[in-house]
């Protein structure tokens, strides 16, 4: 049953990403759809701003929307984990909807993306949905995302539950915030490239976990932290645009960073540095230097895994290390998800996210 709904998500990936699509001679990689949505999808701008608790939901006047969490997990044994947890929702036809009855809709798609990893040891599924069946879905207040049994709900507004089994691995997890959520770039607008366009993007830089995680047969009680990020939008990226490197990192002085380059003919630059008293503050392309240093073979062709990372006005000087392994999770547009160490001016943990790498 895995396996058919592996394949069912890899199908809606692609015609999602189809239907974001003009029809191109240049046959431009599917990643670089075209920046201005279609007529009837709203698009996020300078000047918006984020409303909370609402923007937890579902923004169906926009084209694409994911809630996102990355975890970096220890045992009592000292073994260490990571997780990813994402739900993604594409519109095909911008809403609100109306439908005259109830059933399968033809306004949008829905899939899921869970992954558990280890050193040298890497585990991935998928699932899909169709609008209309209550399958999957999101709602503001009480917070609940879920597709089929998987969820991440909120049991209360301090605690979130997240319950996902797959065929080979599975986990519950209990995530307190720490912090308040922080807004990203121009108070929650942010720009991806310098010629404009963007999404409002928002996230909860510390969340304390702790849980049970399974492998094949084995179960582990773990704890640790986590990132979630929530974002929409009805833009793809530029024409020119290749893919993104993207990392949220926890550094044992309390603070927290999240930077990103997406690349193109000019590459673009962004950021956001959280204190341990949760005040954030934006980095602009001026104010760090992002610069991978070692790349590794893999299954899909060659990518960085160790980045230099400088903050000169944090006084941050860092190397972020991919674990060991081969961190892909599979499918139609393949991308890079996995746990990073970090070493340097400081030490501390996180993940990094890469897209349009490798054949």
């Amino acid at each position: 049953m895995n396996k058919k709904k592996n394949s069912l998500g890899r199908l809606l990936l692609l015609l999602m990403l189809l239907t974001g699509c003009a029809k191109d001679d240049s046959h431009e990689s599917s990643f670089t759809a075209l920046r201005d949505p279609p007529a009837g999808f709203k698009q996020a701008a300078p000047g918006m701003t984020v409303r909370l608790p609402q923007d937890m939901g579902a923004h169906p006047q926009y084209r694409l929307e994911w809630w996102y969490l990355t975890a970096n997990l220890h045992s009592a044994d000292g073994q260490q984990f990571g997780v990813q947890w994402t739900l993604f929702r594409n519109g095909l036809h911008p809403g609100p909807f109306k439908e005259k009855e109830p059933g399968w809709q033809r306004n949008e798609v829905w899939l899921a993306h869970a992954a558990l990893s280890r050193p040298d040891d890497h585990h991935f599924a998928g699932r899909g949905a169709r609008g209309g069946t209550g399958q999957a879905g999101v709602a503001a207040q009480p917070f609940k995302a879920w597709i089929d049994d998987w969820q991440l709900d909120g049991v209360s507004a301090d605690i979130w539950k997240l319950v996902v089994k797959a065929e080979d691995f599975s986990y519950r997890l209990q995530l307190r915030p720490q912090l308040p959520p922080v807004m990203n770039g121009e108070q929650g607008f942010s720009a991806k490239s310098s010629g404009g366009g963007g999404s409002m993007y928002f996230s909860y830089p510390y969340l304390a976990i702790e849980g049970e995680v399974e492998v094949g047969d084995e179960k582990f009680e773990v704890s640790g932290q986590g990132w979630f990020d929530r974002e929409w939008s009805s833009q793809y990226l530029n024409p020119d645009q290749k893919g993104w490197d993207w990392m949220a990192l926890h550094l044992q002085d309390g603070r927290h960073l999240m930077v990103f380059r997406v690349r193109g003919a000019e590459d673009f630059y962004s950021g956001t540095l959280v204190s341990a008293d949760g005040s954030a503050r934006t980095l602009d392309a001026q104010e760090f230097q992002l610069q991978p240093i070692e790349y590794r073979d893999s299954r899909f062709g060659e990518v960085p895994v160790v980045w230099r990372l400088k903050v000169p006005s944090a006084q941050l000087d860092l190397e972020v290390r991919s674990w060991p392994g081969d961190y892909w999770n599979p499918g139609t547009l393949r991308y890079w998800e996995g746990p990073v160490s970090i070493s340097g001016s400081h030490t501390g943990e996180g993940y990094l996210e890469m897209t349009g790498y490798g054949s």
